[in-house]
């Protein structure tokens, strides 16, 4: 798991500092690959002292995306079932914070993590991010900076919920007898 972070923080930090035109990166049809997903773990990668500093804690973006998922009828396992089932994919989430008096630049990755076996060999097991999101921006001064993360997680997780539920629509409940 180690291994998967590290890769996944040196992509990210490779895709904030080559690309600082790019807003939001978005691949066709990968949504496809979120078919069948019935739930999800939650993982928040480790935050920077300046993150923690501006009351950007890892309880408060885990509780907003369950939260969010949840209530768009995601089963989220808890982190003690991730943990023991290596099979569950996970939503990765990280957040990266630059400074340069007196502007922050930041940036929000939202991946879906998932075991993969090589077709090749089938003995070979790695995880793959088939969908991904990640937005840079940059915000002056600390006043409101911890809220324009969250939203900018919030909108990630959003775009999430929409691709998901684009290729997994939600079943109608049958109605109850007796009423």
């Amino acid at each position: 798991m180690r291994k998967v972070k590290w890769i996944v923080l040196s992509m990210v930090t490779v895709l904030f500092l080559v690309s600082p035109y790019v807003n939001a990166e978005y691949v066709a049809n990968d949504k496809e690959v979120l078919r069948g997903i019935e739930n999800i773990g939650v993982v928040i990668e480790k935050l920077s002292r300046k993150a923690k500093k501006l009351g950007i804690t890892k309880n408060n973006l885990r509780t907003d995306v369950e939260l969010k998922l949840q209530s768009a009828g995601i089963a989220v396992v808890a982190p003690d079932e991730l943990n023991t089932n290596p099979e569950i994919p996970f939503l990765l989430v990280t957040v990266i914070l630059g400074y340069s008096k007196p502007t922050f630049i930041y940036a929000v990755l939202v991946g879906l993590n998932e075991k993969v076996h090589l077709k090749r060999d089938p003995k070979i097991i790695s995880y793959a991010m088939p969908w991904w999101r990640i937005i840079k921006q940059e915000h002056i001064g600390e006043k409101g900076m911890e809220r324009e993360v969250r939203n900018t997680l919030e909108y990630l997780i959003d775009e999430f919920i929409k691709n998901h539920r684009s290729v997994n629509p939600r079943k109608p409940r049958k109605p109850q007898e007796g009423k």
